[in-house]
């Protein structure tokens, strides 16, 4: 027997019951009113799956055939009460009592009807709505990650084209450094490509991921070139953050910024963790020259990730001069560490 045939089972059992038990108050007999309640229960669930039938037929398009139809119902399922107590209950069991079809009385039988079809409706449309609820929620949910991997496909191409230019320049010039740095580009790949499937990864990946990806590029940087300073304390390195989430920023600074500087070039990277916030911050140098608007997909990139992830829970400040160029990204309420999804 399926949930729903249990459900519908059990609410007619305690509607039969509790109404046995009210009436067998008169006369403290309570087997009699369970076998008479028993026997009027078929009009009530009449009149109460009629009053379905026309909410699922009509609801949806005209509501005032749907309530309508439902009154009919519970009507019809008096009427029906109301015979079977003339015709059979009310002569074997309750001789004594004086019976009227049409009396007053009847509008209790519709009413009893009605009770039954109504409670039973509202807790059908009850059960609808929360079902409708968790399908939006499921929908949403499916969406955001849809989303979410679009994003993160987009930049894995990115990242690939960055650095794959880095190698190609040193191989042109037929540079000692191009070995380590196609073996750094192969393990950053691989943390790419695989790592970044995951809903989460640890805080200490996501910095070692940045520490590789810097030390290839100052690999392509000569020697007194590039001021790179990354200080990063993170006591609780085990905490969780979305993959990939930190990296456009960094790209951005090498990319548009020092890479594009003969000398005097830096970038700064900050990064604190502390309890259930993570502060980050980007400092490089600039020329005068780039286009304030260029950063590439990196940016527009991590404001949507953000967006999806850490919605209301996040601030993203970007400032920049002729000559500097600033972002800091917190993080508040962040995820505890992942030793829960370890098997």
């Amino acid at each position: 027997m399926n949930r729903r045939w249990l459900l519908h089972l059990l609410f007619w059992l305690s509607f039969w019951f509790i109404y046995a038990y009210i009436y067998s108050k008169y006369d403290g007999n309570l087997p009699k009113y369970l076998y008479t309640e028993a026997v009027q229960m078929p009009a009530r669930a009449l009149a109460t799956y009629l009053a379905f039938w026309f909410f699922d037929r009509y609801s949806s398009g005209n509501s005032w055939k749907a309530f309508a139809g439902a009154a009919a119902s519970a009507f019809a399922g008096g009427l029906i009460n109301r015979a079977i107590k003339m015709v059979y209950l009310v002569p074997v069991y309750f001789p004594e009592a004086s019976f009227e079809f049409w009396g007053y009385r009847m509008m209790y039988d519709v009413f009893d009807c009605m009770l039954a079809a109504s409670t039973a409706l509202s807790a059908r449309m009850f059960f609808k709505q929360q079902a409708l609820l968790r399908r939006e929620h499921q929908l949403r949910a499916e969406k955001s990650e849809a989303e979410l991997r679009a994003l993160r496909a987009q930049i894995h191409p990115h990242f690939l084209f960055n650095t794959i230019n880095n190698l190609y320049a040193l191989a042109r010039v037929k540079s000692d450094k191009t070995a380590p740095v196609a073996l750094k580009l192969a393990q950053l790949m691989r943390y790419v490509l695989y790592e970044s499937q995951k809903p989460m990864v640890t805080l200490e990946q996501e910095m070692q991921l940045i520490r590789d990806y810097t030390e290839l590029e100052r690999l392509r940087f000569d020697e007194g070139r590039l001021d790179l300073v990354l200080d990063f304390q993170a006591p609780e390195p085990e905490r969780s953050i979305a993959p990939l989430l930190l990296l456009p920023l960094v790209e951005n600074a090498f990319k548009h910024g020092a890479g594009e500087q003969e000398e005097g070039a830096f970038v700064h990277l900050e990064l604190k963790q502390h309890m259930e916030k993570l502060y980050f911050k980007v400092f490089n140098s600039r020329v005068i020259q780039a286009d304030a608007e260029q950063s590439g997909i990196g940016l527009s990139n991590l404001k949507q990730q953000l967006e999806l992830l850490y919605s209301n829970r996040y601030t993203l400040d970007v400032t920049s001069t002729e000559h500097h160029f600033q972002v800091i990204l917190e993080i508040y309420n962040t995820l505890p560490g992942l030793d829960h999804e370890k098997p």
